[in-house]
């Protein structure tokens, strides 16, 4: 039988122990990964992946958001999400480091300013603009401090897509029927962030069903398109008519 690609180009012993390799390359005895299998989509780097601190794993290497690898490999979806929120990711830490910055900035020229204030005595109209003027790094922290936000629930929404698809893929893989304790081993998560994914992907496919269902009951037209109420009062005449 022939092995997919990433599992194919993995040495058969670890290299730094002589230890056995499982099929996707992993060394059980020192704990070292090898093969394409644990290559980085991000860093291209091979690597293992580790806990985040969060629901979700990352690269030992670059630090970037991983889905654990597996058998199967990665969709270009969620390269392309992983990839979206890496992006989202380092956007964010940018924001907050300048933010950071900006309040430090802020309070040293507010700190200058007053002791400026004590020595000296400036006009009024002089305070007030030195004043204004140590207000606007607090300004940029806090426009800073909310785009840094909003690409951390950007990279958030991303990230839990990417591992919504990874999910589906390793259902898919295992004939479409697996347990809360089997996706949690091959996603390394516990289980129940493993049903939490298993009533994700369940929902997705209700959702993906063709919205055409057959038709079942067919409304007609009536036999006799009459107004009830004038059929009935043509009845009565007819009836007093006939009556001897």
């Amino acid at each position: 039988m022939t092995l997919p690609a990433a599992l194919a180009a993995r040495p058969d012993v670890c290299s730094a122990c002589s230890g056995p390799l499982d099929p996707l390359g992993h060394c059980a005895s020192c704990g070292a990964v090898f093969g394409e299998a644990y290559r980085c989509p991000l860093c291209q780097a091979i690597s293992d992946v580790e806990a985040s601190g969060t629901a979700y794993t990352r690269c030992r290497s670059c630090g970037g958001p991983r889905i654990p690898p597996s058998e199967s490999p990665l969709s270009e979806a969620e390269l392309s999400l992983l990839q979206s929120a890496r992006s989202e990711q380092l956007r964010a830490t940018a924001f907050r480091v300048g933010s950071g910055f900006a309040f430090v900035s802020g309070g040293l020229s507010l700190l200058v300013t007053l002791l400026v204030f004590l020595v000296t005595s400036p006009a009024a109209i002089a305070k007030l603009a030195a004043l204004v003027a140590c207000f606007v790094p607090f300004a940029l922290a806090f426009f800073a401090l909310r785009s840094a936000r909003e690409h951390a629930r950007k990279f958030d929404a991303a990230l839990q897509q990417a591992w919504l698809l990874a999910a589906t893929r390793l259902i898919s893989a295992h004939g479409g029927r697996s347990s809360a304790k089997e996706l949690a081993r091959l996603l390394r998560v516990d289980e129940p962030r493993a049903e939490l994914l298993l009533a994700e992907v369940s929902v997705q496919a209700f959702i993906d069903q063709p919205t055409e269902l057959p038709a079942r009951v067919r409304v007609t037209e009536l036999a006799d398109p009459t107004d009830p109420a004038a059929a009935a009062e043509a009845t009565r005449v007819t009836s007093g008519v006939n009556r001897p």
